[in-house]
């Protein structure tokens, strides 16, 4: 029998055991005779300056020669480092080509074809050429192209002239890391292309920052995250001219900003203002008339029809739509069937995580030995599998691998799976479930028969509103209550307690009293829905504020990306009544091992720590303690520092410079950061006027967005049910061509009606929502629900939403699914019923319990 040996790590066994016994040998003797030293390399030291005081992740050395793992964008600005020799580079990129006396673009001159040729091109497709002499001229421009139709041409070919006549760059906002991936990798030879987002380490960002600022980077790609936040990118001082942005899938622009990533609020903005960007190319295949118009105002694109028409469904797809009772049958049904059969590659959206799981694996069981391959001959080796945002990214891309070399039959995905998908043969796209908007079904459909052979399309509607109901369940998750909305505004602009007040004659003068207030264009002040007007004046010009995410969320009992909608929609009013700043620590703890006289010393040396020690009480009880703790915000705004410095000015406490040598020593001093917050500058002066206001408007907003969502649904679930087959059984040999034109004539009505023609609305006033029973048949037993859920909770403070919240299913942060999802006797018990009518019910028995 072998001797089994258990070791921590990898064994050293050998010459590799008698080279460990060898470097220990000579440490040794080093330390005792000083001889040796140089020779002897030890993992016991720093590998980044080989000293044995500190390990790598204490060391003093600049952030960006640490090569560490952060799991997102940095929270905190680096330090400074550097800034290396770039060639002399123009403050502004021209345009190319002048425009014409009265306006007209130029004719489009020989190198621009020439350039055309070089990306491997003959000639433009339709809508590409006035696009990229647009962006050459200067203009911003909004393209709207089917899927499929060259929309990447139309920021390359810019780039590379734009690049050829003076070193600039070209941003390229786009959603996907791995639609990133896809682009970089797709990018002709001539151009040299980086990304940055947040999977990528400190010292990976950092050799792209340096091949950036050497002018060896022409187009730069990153996600919105990595422009808004910290640690993205660099003052534009530092980095050469943009020529202009380019946001890919411009749509998120509008679709997506609001409570899922709201950074896509601030993307132009910060364009704008920090990157000095004066030009804007958006992309985007799906866009109704009035998403490009909502685009185009963040944009500052003048409408022109001729550049975002409609997104029509291709001729080549043939759709279909049925109501069937057992979906999961008859999936099984459809795909054995004649239509379906010998179809290689097959896309299944489903709206639930949980749902994909399951089909993938109920197709595995049940397909496996009827499938018989297509006029490909390929076979591929799995039949089915799931793909969703749940999973880690090393098995999404391992599926995404399979589906894209023939190696996937059929992949059963939620919507995050498909968008920058390049494969030109996908024959069948089918929904379980009613999708949630046209754009997203138009979007899902495009990627079928991009290669112009007959696609097949089938939509499984339930037939009594089931998936309706469960999307109306997202929608009022991302709705709050006026009183949220309030205690948000109160953290937000709590009451100025600074004595500085401005001179009489500075508060008299037309400048001097007024907050600076940024300017938008009129489109974009139109959106907000004001006149773009300068804010009040005022005595106060703001203070930095911290507002801790996690106990803000709790309080509110709001997810963090609603609140972070509602503080950007304040940032980009006209009155600008706040500045959102990068997220940060906000609270600082300094222990010292020497106790209060080291505590004291070092606050000579470091000012922060100085006023920090200062401002204590001299009763404070801690007065003779070894560590401290305060909040840094409040520190800064009091003193009128950067977050930045004084945060670099407390990490240096760690170390120490000795006498004699110069070499940097550590303190024993441990500085920790924590408590991740909002960061913001707002005016504390305002009137309880102004404070109603701002109220007022942000709840508009959110009800606004409730009302179309919800009205959008209802739309697109009647659009679906009015030429849906009863079941899947006609669906199965052959298309009905009647049917399938008639779901694309509404689609084509939808996507070419102007704005303010979408209907409003959250129920009609004749009857209930589709999928709704009557209030009046459930009232009373919705009361004595309400009333005995009450009493089984008395400790808990719940408002009408939240219980609204728990019989419809909803989880929140103060009311986790988790918890509240387990008690089955009122979770999702009424989702049938108006979310709204439980709202009101529910406030009349609060009411009755609080007499």
């Amino acid at each position: 029998m072998k001797r089994k040996h258990y070791v921590r790590g990898q064994a050293l066994r050998s010459r590799l055991l008698r080279k460990q016994a060898w470097k220990q040998k000579w440490r040794k003797k080093g330390e005792c005779f000083g001889g040796g030293g140089a020779t002897v390399t030890t993992k016991e030291s720093c590998f980044l300056n080989e000293q044995f005081d500190h390990w790598a992740a204490q060391c003093p050395l600049p952030a960006s020669e640490k090569d560490t793992d952060p799991v997102g964008p940095e929270p905190l600005v680096p330090s400074p480092q550097p800034v290396p020799e770039v060639p002399s580079l123009d403050p502004t990129v021209l345009p190319l080509y002048s425009l014409g006396p009265s306006g007209q673009l130029a004719e489009t001159p020989a190198e621009v074809f020439q350039a055309l040729e070089q990306l491997g091109h003959q000639a433009f497709r339709p809508g590409q050429e006035r696009a990229v002499m647009r962006i050459l001229s200067g203009i911003s421009t909004l393209l709207v192209l089917p899927t499929g139709a060259g929309k990447s041409l139309c920021y390359q070919l810019p780039a590379l002239l734009y690049s050829r006549r003076s070193p600039c760059l070209t941003l390229v906002v786009s959603p996907l890391l791995s639609l990133m991936d896809d682009q970089v990798s797709g990018l002709p030879p001539c151009l040299k292309a980086a990304c940055i987002h947040s999977g990528m380490t400190r010292k990976q960002r950092e050799s792209v920052l340096q091949k950036i600022r050497a002018a060896q980077v022409h187009v730069l790609m990153l996600t919105p995250e990595a422009l808004v936040g910290a640690g993205g990118l660099p003052p534009a001082a530092q980095l050469p001219p943009v020529a202009f942005a380019c946001i890919d899938e411009a749509h998120c622009l509008s679709q997506w900003s609001h409570n899922f990533r709201p950074c896509y609020l601030r993307v132009c903005k910060v364009l704008r203002e920090r990157m000095g960007v004066h030009c804007f190319l958006g992309l985007t295949a799906t866009a109704t008339r009035r998403t490009a118009s909502d685009v185009a105002q963040h944009l500052a694109v003048a409408e022109e029809p001729d550049l975002h028409g409609p997104a029509p469904v291709p001729t080549n797809l043939h759709l279909s739509v049925s109501m069937d009772r057992d979906t999961d049958q008859a999936l099984l049904t459809l795909l054995q069937g004649k239509r379906f059969r010998n179809l290689d590659s097959i896309i299944i959206y489903c709206n639930r995580r949980e749902d994909t799981e399951r089909i993938a694996a109920l197709l595995r069981t049940c397909l496996h030995a009827d499938w018989v391959p297509g006029s490909g001959g390929r076979a591929p080796k799995t039949t089915a599998e799931a793909y969703h945002a749940g999973m880690c990214s090393r098995e999404r891309r391992r599926v995404q691998r399979a589906f894209m070399q023939g190696q996937l039959r059929v992949v059963v995905a939620t919507m995050a799976f498909g968008m920058g998908l390049d494969r030109p043969d996908v024959r069948a796209v089918l929904h379980l479930g009613l999708p949630p908007s046209f754009e997203s079904y138009v979007q899902a459909v495009g990627r079928a028969g991009r290669d112009g052979q007959p696609a097949h399309c089938h939509l499984f509607l339930r037939p009594q509103g089931e998936d309706l109901r469960e999307l109306r369940r997202h929608v009022h998750a991302d709705s709050t209550d006026f009183l949220a909305v309030k205690r948000l505004v109160q953290r937000v602009f709590p009451a100025c307690t600074c004595t500085c007040t401005r001179p009489p004659s500075e508060q008299e003068g037309a400048v001097g009293g007024e907050r600076p207030v940024p300017k938008y264009p009129p489109q974009e002040a139109e959106q907000l829905g004001h006149q773009a007007a300068p804010g009040p004046r005022r005595v106060c010009m703001g203070h930095e504020r911290a507002l801790p995410i996690q106990l803000t969320v709790q309080a509110l009992d709001m997810p963090e990306e609603a609140i972070e909608t509602l503080l950007c929609y304040l940032e980009l009013h006209p009155h600008h009544w706040l500045e959102l700043l990068a997220t940060t620590y906000t609270h600082c703890r300094l222990n010292c091992p020497g106790g209060p006289a080291q505590l004291q010393a070092l606050a000579h040396r470091c000012p922060p720590l100085a006023v920090c020690l200062a401002q204590r009480l001299p009763e404070d009880p801690g007065q003779g303690s070894s560590s401290v703790k305060f909040d840094m915000v409040k520190l800064v705004d009091s003193m009128g520092w950067e977050l930045a410095s004084v945060r670099r000015a407390l990490c240096q406490l760690q170390w120490d410079h000795e006498p004699r040598t110069g070499v940097r020593r550590g303190t024993g001093v441990l500085v920790e950061f924590s408590e991740l917050a909002f960061h913001l500058r707002s005016p504390g002066d305002l009137t309880a006027e102004e404070k109603d206001q701002i109220c007022d408007f942000l709840y508009g907003r959110v009800q606004a967005r409730e009302r179309q969502a919800l009205a959008r649904l209802r739309r697109t679930f009647q659009a679906f049910h009015s030429v849906a087959f009863p079941s899947c059984g006609p669906c199965l040999e052959q298309q009905d061509e009647e049917r399938s034109t008639r779901l694309k004539d509404l689609l084509g009505r939808y996507f070419e009606e102007e704005e303010g023609q979408e209907p409003g609305g959250m129920e009609d006033a004749q009857g209930p929502e589709p999928g709704q029973a009557r209030l009046q048949d459930w009232e009373d037993q919705v009361r004595c629900d309400i009333r005995q859920f009450l009493s089984l909770r008395p400790e808990e403070k719940f408002s009408s939403r939240a219980v609204a919240r728990i019989f419809h299913g909803i989880g929140s942060p103060c009311y986790p699914a988790q918890v509240y999802g387990q008690d089955r006797r009122f979770w999702r018990k009424y989702l049938h019923l108006s979310f709204h009518a439980l709202v009101g019910l529910a406030t009349e028995e609060l009411l009755r319990v609080a007499r």
